[in-house]
């Protein structure tokens, strides 16, 4: 998924967008054209530096693929690993303020493989 979510980037997909279509590839649900729709406004942490949106669209996909009580719980789990792993949540901090994109294709790939890595642990528990 990791890789399937970079290039998905590299090819005009912003984070969640990337991230979501990877997640569609990878467990061959459908996702709607108006999710990918939805996600226009939802980059560079929502315009403004905050969360890394590549986050938000793995969030989405755990609210796919399961229920409310294990999204909320997968959702901590997602952030933070990736706090662990970058040290902050926030597209500002992680591309300097949000000025620089140029490490969000790296970020990308980091989030697609720990939802992956997430999602396949909660698919075995089932």
């Amino acid at each position: 998924m990791r890789e399937q979510s970079m290039m998905h980037y590299r090819r005009g997909l912003n984070c969640s967008q990337a991230i979501i279509k990877a997640a569609e590839q990878r467990y061959r649900i459908k996702v709607p054209q108006q999710s990918y729709d939805m996600c226009r406004g939802v980059g560079n942490g929502f315009g403004s530096g905050n969360i890394c949106c590549a986050l938000v669209g793995g969030i989405m996909i755990f609210g796919i693929l399961f229920g409310e009580s294990a999204t909320k719980s997968l959702r901590i789990k997602l952030l933070d690993r990736f706090h662990q792993l970058h040290g902050t949540i926030f597209c500002g901090a992680l591309t300097r303020n949000g000025s620089n994109n140029s490490g969000c294709e790296a970020i990308v790939g980091d989030v697609a493989g720990l939802i992956e890595e997430i999602i396949d642990q909660q698919l075995a528990k089932l």
